[in-house]
């Protein structure tokens, strides 16, 4: 072969392995950020960090962890996260991830916030880890103003700190209860979140009255009506008329069936349930009253809706009493529930009364009693 010959070959040599350095360095620089988005420098980073060969298995684009990376916010133990984040326009974007990263959170609790919280990022940052967040979201009741007082309730180690039993509570407690309870108040103390009923919420059948809601000091329901002598402990027993008419025909029904119940205590005026409390507190110490006693104006005996029961042998009705058992299974059907039942003390503000029996109308009590909820729960379950 001659010389010039061999010249020529070893320049085409010269000249493939240029090409193939040449189509090398476009690949990495050119081929690759175009097959899988990421600008020149995105790429130098994965390279630096070792995250190259990551990308090339995923090849996958996330304008998230780009944005990371170009704003020198890029946290190498959340890459893999950074990579399924739907980014968002916003400049406080990555910030705001790398807060809710650092709590705990998972791309797709993220991604969930952004669709459905887009406004509540902040509460969320400002507080403790809560894996319950996107629970709270399925429930028809979840208020969204609410969900700071739920992430911060849902992490209070101390919210069943109270006088009454709660390990009921405790042992069946989940993020149903977190809502519903936040909803009810009860992360409030008693007495100190106030809502004072209007004059027409305080007429209405289904108004709710416990330690947060409050009628007003003059209020007197205009149909007191008297319950006949035969059906209660004396002649002056009033209900509001539609209540006193239900209660005569559930007692004259108990009647038929070998059933004597009796109403022992209804209307109480705000003046008379201040001095009932008064004498209650005197007696047995004001920790020991607030357990059974309600206060002027929270009581739902100033309703006119409210009757304490008696038994055939004019005792106050107990949970032992073959009329206890009809009432549970019957009262209901006459539009009345018992309201303090046993083991729901701490939802309710009160120890349990088996001879306490509100009125809410047929429809309404048979709901309540269906879902086996105190009225406090169900009211705080009907956004």
């Amino acid at each position: 072969m001659s010389k010039k010959r061999k010249r020529k070959l070893n320049r085409k040599k010269i000249l493939l392995v240029g090409l193939f350095i040449i189509v090398t360095i476009l690949t990495i620089y050119l081929i690759i950020p175009k097959r899988y988005g990421y600008q020149k420098e995105v790429i130098e980073t994965f390279k630096e960090d070792n995250l190259y060969e990551k990308i090339k298995e995923t090849k996958k684009y996330s304008k998230t962890l780009e944005t990371a990376i170009l704003e020198n916010k890029f946290n190498k133990d959340y890459f893999g996260e950074y990579l399924n984040i739907i980014y968002v326009e916003n400049k406080d974007f990555i910030d705001e991830v790398n807060n809710l990263l650092s709590l705990g959170y998972k791309s797709d609790e993220i991604n969930l916030f952004y669709e459905k919280l887009p406004d509540n990022i902040n509460v969320i940052t400002s507080n403790e880890y809560d894996k319950n967040i996107s629970n709270y979201l399925t429930l028809s009741y979840f208020n969204i103003d609410n969900l700071d007082r739920y992430i911060k309730y849902e992490n209070n180690d101390n919210k069943f700190t109270s006088v009454y039993d709660t390990n009921t509570i405790k042992d069946n407690y989940n993020y149903e209860d977190t809502v519903t309870f936040v909803n009810a108040y009860l992360d409030k103390d008693y007495y100190t979140n106030d809502i004072a009923l209007s004059k027409e919420e305080e007429k209405k059948i289904d108004v709710i009255v416990n330690k947060y809601y409050k009628l007003s000091k003059d209020y007197e329901p205009d149909d007191l009506t008297k319950i006949d002598s035969k059906f209660a402990s004396g002649s002056n027993q009033r209900l509001r008329k539609e209540a006193a008419i239900k209660f005569e025909e559930m007692t004259a029904e108990a009647l038929k069936n070998g059933y004597k119940i009796y109403a022992g205590s209804t209307y109480r005026s705000y003046d008379y349930q201040l001095g009932l409390y008064n004498r209650y507190v005197a007696k047995d110490g004001f920790d020991e009253a607030e357990t059974y006693s309600a206060r002027a104006g929270y009581s739902e005996h100033q309703l006119g809706l409210a009757v304490d029961i008696i038994n055939g042998k004019w005792e106050y009705l107990s949970e032992n009493d073959e009329e206890y058992e009809w009432l549970i299974d019957n009262s209901y059907k006459y539009g009345f529930i018992l309201r303090y039942p046993r083991g729901k003390e701490y939802i309710t503000g009160y120890v349990f009364e088996d001879w306490h029996f509100r009125y809410l109308g047929i429809d309404l009590a048979t709901k309540v009693y269906n879902s086996k909820l105190t009225y406090d729960e169900y009211v705080a379950r009907q956004l």
